[in-house]
């Protein structure tokens, strides 16, 4: 059996954590790897045994490479896109899908109609519990949905100045980065938004080290209304918390692989995601811990041709994207932005 090549740009810590899982799977293989640094780009050869490439366009253009995983900083993916594409290669990105509108318009049109794969690095969508959440709207066990609250503090932030994850121009702060999931989630869950309103620090550089924090609100076009809070901070909590309400009760999934319904009228109940029960309905049991060796299944079985369900498209990447970069505008200009965004 072939197994499919993949190439990786970007070998900081998110390329290894994909070369570790690709690793695992009897049907892929790490071919290849370029990076501007070249010490990351040896360690990642003396570790997996791959060539080294000097740029995007070269290991995209490789014959044998089958597939490119981007996994440079933000603000550096449409340079990995646009190699990927130009050379008609399978394609995973990193979300967030770039760090600016333009940027993310111009990978809109280049991937809307991709005869390839291509999916983006929306990992949450792989945990069970993400998907039983998804479920039980579906199915209407709160009845209609009302309200969304994120709670999502990082009290471990150690990045300092000079670092580009400290640079808002290049990586878009908490909100861009960090928020990404939880804003596709939301997405996934409750359809098209409407309108965002927010406030933030936007890793004010006048501090003496850097942190960031943002709240905002997200409107949906069905009447949902989403509260957003995360931080990046150097000391206190760190957290995840999902909260939806709708009129017959209440869904908390939080970081550990138990859903909490509160339901109208009644005691709280646990929902186990990891039972037996479960398995035998044929769900694949994925905690917090293995989500991205699934994320690698579904992109090598994509790119085999198999059918796999609910992969992140471009288009959720791109709305994604939106929603952060109105939070933006919104805090910059202390008013309600309307979506879509003015290109």
């Amino acid at each position: 059996m072939k197994k499919i090549r993949f190439g990786i740009i970007g070998a900081g810590r998110l390329g290894n954590v994909h070369a570790g899982k690709l690793a695992l799977l009897d049907e892929a293989e790490l071919a290849g790897v370029y990076d501007v640094n070249p010490d990351a780009a040896q360690a990642m050869r003396e570790k997996y045994g791959v060539k080294i490439y000097h740029s995007a366009a070269e290991l995209a253009g490789a014959a044998d490479i089958d597939g490119i995983i981007v996994a440079s900083p933000t603000y550096c993916h449409l340079e990995g896109i646009r190699a990927a594409v130009g050379a008609n290669k399978a394609l995973f990105c990193e979300k967030p899908l770039t760090r600016t509108l333009e940027d993310a318009s111009e990978a809109l049109t280049l991937l809307q109609a991709y005869p390839k794969v291509f999916s983006v690095g929306f990992v949450r969508r792989y945990m069970t519990k993400s998907r039983k959440i998804k479920q039980l709207l579906a199915e209407g066990l709160i009845g209609k949905v009302r309200y969304c609250n994120v709670d999502l503090p990082f009290g471990k932030y150690a990045r300092m100045y000079g670092d580009w994850f400290t640079d808002f121009d290049k990586c878009g702060g908490v909100i861009i980065d960090m928020l990404a999931h939880h804003v596709d989630l939301a997405n996934w869950f409750f359809g098209e938004a409407l309108s965002v309103y927010a406030a933030g620090m936007l890793l004010d550089p006048v501090q003496e080290l850097p942190s960031d924090y943002a709240a905002g609100i997200v409107k949906y076009k069905n009447g949902v209304i989403c509260n957003l809070m995360c931080s990046w901070q150097r000391f206190g909590r760190s957290g995840e918390i999902m909260e939806i309400c709708g009129e017959k009760g209440a869904l908390v999934m939080d970081g550990s692989d138990i859903i909490t319904f509160y339901p109208l009228n009644g005691e709280k109940q646990p929902i186990d995601v990891s039972t037996a029960a479960e398995a035998a309905k044929g769900v694949e049991q994925v905690n917090t811990g293995n989500a991205f060796l699934i994320e690698a299944k579904h992109l090598v079985t994509a790119v085999k041709g198999g059918s796999v369900k609910d992969m992140p498209t471009v288009h959720d990447a791109f709305r994604s994207l939106e929603i952060g970069l109105a939070m933006i505008e919104s805090a910059r200009s202390n008013s309600v932005i309307l979506l879509p965004l003015k290109q």
